[in-house]
């Protein structure tokens, strides 16, 4: 049995797989698997990986299931302890495993560990993971000193105890998301079960940002508003949920400004109106989520927008 599974999701990814699965052919930590899942790919990454990268066990979709389902596929395969969701278009140094495991290994308490991202092409930080600012916002960690609400899903570490601990509906990630927010709301769902987050600030993935989807798209836009409405609405605590509601209504209205300024006043509305069909469905996972619950609501208003590491360390 290996200790750690790494799932890698490609869709027409074929150029950034050397990268990718040959950084963790040369990674100093050896206790681990990779598992492959492709995503209906028709430029030839299935039958490249298993010919130049033999040792991956792939998992061919017939198309393509989105992040979520996609990645979904892969933890419920895996038979790790930990979880390593990477993007396929990124890069480890060679210690970036053994940097994850020994933080992970350091506490039980620890359900997520977040890697240190940098961008490809230099030593710029692309993402240290998230936080959450008051109106549902997440935004990504540039500093080091901030410990993250949850990891970015490009390169999310996590401790398969935690996931079945937050499993919801036999999903891992929501799969009603299919891209975009998933990261936030699994994060979230770990939190309020009581499970915490740490930097692995040596850990290090180099990430060729937006090669796998570019930023603000119309699909990017619509399902990233969609998802972060039902994030909101299965997750936040109803005093929380009251005590931000100002917020969270003025986030509503300036989405809608801003779009609509930017010419796209139907495709913000769209987004809104698809949250609201599955209402009903949201909120009975509310119901069982929150029913959950362990952390207390001012211990967890105190991760929002960030936290400190002398802080924290007391805790644990």
């Amino acid at each position: 049995m290996v200790k750690l599974s790494v799932v890698v999701l490609n869709w027409n990814g074929k150029q950034y797989l050397n990268n990718c699965l040959g950084s963790l052919s040369k990674q100093n930590y050896k206790d681990f698997e990779v598992i492959l899942v492709d995503n209906g790919s028709t430029d030839g990454s299935v039958d490249y990986v298993r010919k130049n990268f033999p040792k991956a066990r792939v998992i061919e979709n017939k198309k393509n299931l989105g992040f979520t389902i996609g990645n979904n596929i892969g933890i419920e395969k895996s038979k790790g302890r930990y979880v390593f969701i990477l993007n396929n278009d990124t890069k480890l140094d060679k210690s970036c495993l053994k940097e994850l495991v020994n933080v992970m290994d350091s506490n039980k308490k620890i359900g997520m560990v977040s890697a240190k991202m940098l961008f490809f092409d230099s030593n710029k930080v692309d993402t240290l993971g998230l936080k959450v600012l008051k109106w549902g916002f997440t935004e990504d960690i540039k500093k080091a000193e901030q410990i993250p609400f949850c990891p970015c899903g490009g390169a999310a570490f996590y401790r398969k105890a935690m996931l079945e601990d937050t499993k919801l509906d036999d999903d891992y990630f929501d799969s009603d998301y299919f891209i975009y927010a998933d990261d936030y709301d699994l994060g979230f769902r770990a939190r309020l079960r009581g499970w915490d987050c740490r930097l692995a600030d040596k850990a290090i993935v180099y990430h060729l940002h937006g090669a796998t989807m570019s930023k603000e798209t119309d699909k990017q836009i619509y399902l990233g508003d969609r998802n972060r409405i039902w994030t909101i609405i299965k997750n936040y605590p109803n005093g929380l949920l009251a005590k931000c509601s100002i917020h969270l209504t003025l986030l509503q209205i300036a989405s809608i400004i801003k779009y609509t300024i930017e010419g796209k006043p139907l495709l913000i509305l769209k987004s809104k109106i698809d949250a609201l069909k599955l209402l009903n469905k949201k909120l009975k996972q509310r119901k069982i989520i929150q029913s959950r619950k362990k952390i207390k609501n001012g211990e967890l208003e105190k991760l929002f927008e960030g936290y400190y590491q002398d802080e924290k360390d007391s805790t644990l």
